[in-house]
């Protein structure tokens, strides 16, 4: 009998299930790898019948309960996997809200622990954003005071949030998310001439939600037409076949695409900044194959998926080094880390576009990276460590 049987966890998702989201995105990868590791696992989600059709998603064959927000304190109803009793389990939230809560006093009156992952929950902005989460986490709300464990996304995280929640003698676990990266012999790189790009172009790549803010988007289109200067007083449509184009993969975000469109045209980039829209799957990883790097100069960034992805597909990718990857992936050599200016972000990737033993070391590292840091296999033991520990 596998001895991980026995750990009987419940992920309690923010956010429905169904919508497309990095953070929902991750419980799942999380839930499939425990799973295939042994144990047994169940979600539950919010229900929510507003999500738009373009960011649906399917949960396929997990485990998971959706529920009315406003019955989650009634714990029975939504936690069938409690049904033949406590010991064993273990409830693992994704977030923080009332509901959460109030599901949370429910466990400690009856003495089921539970752990929480901080998908960026814990990271702070200076000190004075610092001094306000201190306050809240350790005089207001006491949710996280009370989990049994804490699990980090990277070590930065855990480092930094020393300062405002004081673990005392809880479980810590550093894991990053997990990806599932195709076959690359089965995908076929998107065609160039679709989207009207010379054959002899470099092409960068983006992929994520256009949130300009979060991600840095308009310092990316403001550094790309930087790699236009030095070609005189040509006009875009004048420069050579080889001058690069910009993949923006993703969905909008509150106006995001209409405010980076407006941005392109007023930096004479329209022809080159190719706005694409969500794309999953297949089509996904064939925009990503045709490419030649990605960037994703995120402003805070708790454990990106979209950039795991980029680096274990192997392709060459530049990261802001605000993001709390950023020191593991430059010490792995699997990303080039950028300061947040346009200057220095337009030097890196005229840096990775012209150097070809750069490319090389970045796609080598960056696979050996993402097979070790991000790969279920490597997971599933340490989540079951983990919670042996918490229940311990």
């Amino acid at each position: 009998m596998n001895p991980n049987s026995a750990l009987r966890i419940v992920h309690v998702f923010p956010d429905s299930a169904r919508l497309s989201s990095g953070p929902c995105n991750a419980i799942m990868a999380f839930m499939r790898c425990q799973l295939a590791h042994g144990l047994n696992v169940h979600g539950i989600s919010p229900a929510d019948d507003t999500i738009p059709a373009e960011r649906q998603q399917s949960i396929g064959d997990l485990p998971i309960t959706e529920f009315d927000r406003g019955r989650s304190a009634e714990l029975d109803l939504v936690l069938p996997s409690l049904d033949g009793g406590q010991a064993g389990a273990v409830l693992h939230f994704h977030g923080i809200a009332p509901w959460m809560d109030r599901m949370a006093k429910v466990l400690r009156k009856r003495g089921i622990p539970y752990v929480f992952t901080s998908h960026g929950h814990l990271h702070y902005h200076g000190w004075s954003h610092g001094l306000k989460k201190w306050i809240y986490l350790n005089f207001v709300d006491r949710f996280l005071r009370g989990a049994s464990g804490l699990h980090f996304l990277s070590e930065r995280e855990k480092e930094r949030s020393r300062a405002i929640l004081p673990w005392g003698r809880k479980s810590v676990l550093v894991q990053s998310n997990l990806i599932q990266l195709p076959d690359e012999a089965e995908i076929t790189p998107a065609d160039r001439a679709d989207l009207d790009i010379p054959a002899d172009a470099f092409i960068f790549a983006y992929l994520g939600r256009l949130d300009v803010e979060h991600k840095g988007l308009d310092i990316l289109l403001k550094a790309f037409s930087l790699l236009s200067h030095g070609r005189g007083d040509r006009k875009p449509d004048q420069l050579p076949d080889s001058f690069p184009h910009l993949l923006m993969i993703g969905p909008d975000w509150a106006g995001g695409q209409a405010r980076l469109e407006e941005l392109a045209r007023q930096l004479d980039q329209s022809s080159r900044v190719h706005f694409l829209g969500p794309r999953m799957g297949e089509a996904k990883w064939s925009l990503l194959k045709m490419a030649g790097a990605f960037v994703s100069p995120s402003r805070w960034e708790a454990c990106s998926i979209s950039q795991a992805e980029a680096i274990g597909l192997g392709l060459p990718t530049i990261v802001s080094d605000e993001i709390n990857m950023a020191p593991e992936m430059v010490a792995a050599h699997a990303a080039l880390a950028s300061p947040l200016t346009t200057d220095r972000l337009a030097a890196a990737m005229r840096q990775v576009q012209a150097d070809g033993d750069l490319q090389r070391t970045l796609s080598e590292s960056g696979r050996k990276w993402a097979a070790e840091t991000c790969s279920a296999e490597k997971a599933g033991e340490r989540f079951a460590k983990f919670y042996r520990a918490v229940l311990g």
